[in-house]
């Protein structure tokens, strides 16, 4: 053990350490750009050994002592200059064309420290100045290390002085260079340590003022792009003080103890709080603000065709976060659309195939530390091109169908960012129905506009088979010459359960396909949310939709079902629809009887729905019920024209052909065709629950 006792020569690093220690502790709790984050508490973390060792050696009169914790703590200063380079080049947005200059300053720096810890060339002794300090002697490679600061500082300067800044973005750099300036002044501690000017080092100084500045930064400024406070890193933080406090009590009272004894306590408290904080972490799911207004939003949406209107609904929904709406472009061959003044502006394939992979918001802010590649060049001239501050990418199954255009001050927090992406999952939806409702109506007076109305239904239901978590969906689908709209569209909700729905049209032609689009596009929007679901909030989101297409004298019937592989059963509404039927039990070898196994006794068939409903009855009166669906057992929906007049025929063909499985649709299809011709939609939809697949998110139609 050493002696120590207070000097008042201590006190100007005392409170130099508990500044670094405040900035890097504010730095790690605010969550913003991970890389200026990591810059600011680099910077603070490695210049807080160098205030308590200097404290320390100030409280000695030990030369030794004091020579081996001056030593300890200037190690680290060689990186403080490599961490503020950092910074430096991710707010002026140069870190990814020089990266190799922060890896560079990195790798000297840990060799300068390296280099101060294990050898005497850095600070091979002490000296006590007139003040009374202990201080450390000058060596052969101390200029050198303690010239890191300022060397990687103009380094940064001399990189970055070409780019270009405007306005907030212009001040920050210039408040951040005056700030990370003040640490040069640190330097003349040099005169102190050579013996050429002063009894009392002055380094703590700029770094206390360099501190209070970057704090105002991090608080009031722009300069993390913060979202808000990190909970996670808050809990760990608390952990950690319930562990400093627990070891300090347990230290008091065993004063005797081995070494080994304090070690045990300290890691065994340690663990146990860290657990507990992760565990406390992992309790709390991640939730979209405004959840309510966000699922009116959705069902507001599920009947507009005119995308004016949705630029203004989108509006009124973000303006409660700040975020103005200035336009929503439409994609389309190889342009964007203004929808409100009809503006176009190119848009490169390569780009859009970008911004549908990142998937995510853009801001021009957010450009300076992504890693963006050859790319660069052509997303910065998109995000000058519009001048908004927010940019938000349209997406639709995979592709991109707009861009939304607005202005937001600040970065987006959490719970901002997951309400922003799913409202705008929504508005793509809305964009890709006013679009085809848009072409639909120019050409729907003539033969070639059915045929394309022909050509999309024939692509929304082809025949085909999906695997969504457990559950298998097996569908048939033969189109009519003039399609009844026949149709089919499945989700894997979050929890697992499958939600389905099978429409019937009972007009033909562009009028069809475009009420089955509505009612599908309503579906997508209600199950795609990562809310829980029920079937009554299911039909009540699908009502708007039904009833405005039967305003439009085009009545749709539908059958709707949530499918839950735990409890065995399906929740199911029928409206108009013929109906569906639970066929079980089923066993069936596909590796041994690739087409179904007819040996053993015929499976029993329980009806769900139907009962001759007049086509196309609203969901106000569609009839509900809940019934046992055993892992063993199939989920069969067919149209009108495959199950024909005759129920008890239907059922006996249903039970005759069940031990096909997943080949079961085919099967009914091709048997109805030989009864006669294909007047109207023919379609089966077979579902089957697969018990060796877990679930997981999805969506097919």
């Amino acid at each position: 053990m050493f002696e120590l006792s207070w000097s008042w020569l201590a006190a100007p690093y005392v409170a130099c350490a508990l500044m670094m220690f405040a900035v890097a502790f504010l730095a790690s709790i605010v969550r913003g750009d991970r890389v200026i984050r990591l810059g600011v508490v680099g910077a603070a973390t490695t210049t807080l050994p160098w205030a308590l060792a200097s404290s320390v050696a100030a409280c000695t009169q030990d030369p030794e002592i004091a020579m081996r914790f001056l030593r300890l703590g200037q190690g680290p200063v060689a990186l403080v200059g490599p961490n503020l380079l950092l910074v430096l080049l991710g707010v002026s947005g140069q870190l990814e064309r020089h990266r190799w200059v922060a890896r560079l300053a990195i790798a000297f720096g840990v060799s300068m420290m390296a280099v101060c810890w294990s050898t005497d060339l850095v600070v091979p002794g002490v000296q006590r100045l007139s003040s009374g300090m202990l201080y450390f002697r000058p060596g052969p490679l101390t200029n050198i290390h303690v010239s890191q600061l300022a060397l990687w500082l103009a380094v940064g300067i001399f990189v970055v002085r070409r780019s270009s800044t405007r306005g907030e973005k212009k001040r920050l750099i210039s408040l951040l260079i005056a700030v990370l300036a003040l640490g040069t002044i640190g330097s003349m501690d040099m005169l102190v340590v050579h013996g050429i000017f002063g009894s009392y080092p002055i380094g703590w100084l700029p770094a206390l003022v360099a501190g209070a500045i970057a704090i105002y930064l991090v608080r009031k400024t722009d300069l993390l792009r913060p979202q808000g406070y990190d909970r996670n890193a808050w809990i760990e933080s608390l952990a950690f003080a319930i562990t400093v406090i627990g070891v300090a009590v347990a230290t008091l009272l065993l004063r005797d103890a081995e070494p080994l004894t304090y070690v045990l306590i300290a890691t065994t408290l340690w663990g146990a709080a860290l657990t507990g904080s992760w565990a406390i972490a992992e309790q709390r799911p991640v939730r979209v603000a405004g959840e309510r207004a966000l699922e009116e939003f959705v069902s507001r949406l599920a009947d507009i065709d005119d995308e004016k209107v949705v630029t203004r609904r989108l509006g009124e929904l973000w303006s409660s976060l700040g975020i103005a709406v200035r336009a929503i472009w439409r994609a389309e061959n190889a342009q964007l659309l203004d929808v409100t003044t009809g503006e176009t502006r190119p848009l490169d394939p390569e780009l859009a195939a970008w911004l549908v992979r990142h998937g995510q918001t853009l801001a021009p802010t957010d450009l300076a530390t992504m890693k963006l590649g050859p790319l660069r060049a052509r997303v910065e001239a998109l995000v000058t091109a519009h001048g908004a501050t927010l940019l938000v990418p349209l997406i639709d199954r995979d592709t991109l169908v707009g861009l939304v255009e607005a202005d937001h001050g600040k970065a987006l927090r959490e719970e901002e960012h997951g309400f922003v992406l799913e409202s705008s999952r929504a508005t793509a939806r809305a964009v890709t129905y006013a679009a085809l409702a848009r072409s639909a109506a120019t050409e729907g007076a003539t033969a070639r506009e059915v045929e394309v109305a022909e050509a999309m239904r024939l692509q929304a239901s082809a025949s085909r088979d999906d695997e969504l978590g457990r559950w298998t969906v097996a569908a048939e689908y033969r189109t009519a010459p003039h399609t009844t709209g026949a149709g089919w569209s499945a989700t894997l909700l979050a929890d697992g359960r499958l939600a389905l729905m099978v429409t019937e049209a009972q007009a033909h032609g562009v009028p069809a396909a475009l009420a089955t689009a509505a009612l599908t596009g309503a579906f997508a929007a209600a199950t795609t949310s990562s809310a829980a679901i029920s079937l009554d909030d299911l039909v009540t989101s699908l009502r708007a939709s039904t009833e405005g297409v039967m305003r439009g004298g085009e009545p749709i019937a539908a059958f709707l079902a949530i499918l839950d592989a735990e409890r065995q059963s399906v929740a199911w509404a029928c409206a108009g629809h013929p109906g569906a039927h639970v066929v079980g039990p089923v066993a069936y070898d596909l590796s041994s009887f690739p087409g179904g196994s007819g040996i053993g006794q015929r499976p029993m068939s329980t009806a769900l729905g139907g009962g001759g409903a007049a086509l196309g009855a609203s969901m106000t009166q569609a009839t509900r019920g809940e019934s046992k669906l055993p892992h063993d057992s199939l989920l069969v929906i067919a149209s009108t024209a495959v199950r024909g007049d005759d129920e008890q025929r239907w059922e006996g063909s249903l039970r005759e052909h069940a031990p096909a499985g997943p080949r079961l649709a085919t099967v009914l299809v091709d048997s109805a065709l030989r009864r006669g011709g294909l007047h109207e939609d023919f379609l089966v939809v077979v579902v089957r629950q697969r018990p060796d697949r877990p679930s997981g998110p999805m969506i097919s139609r």
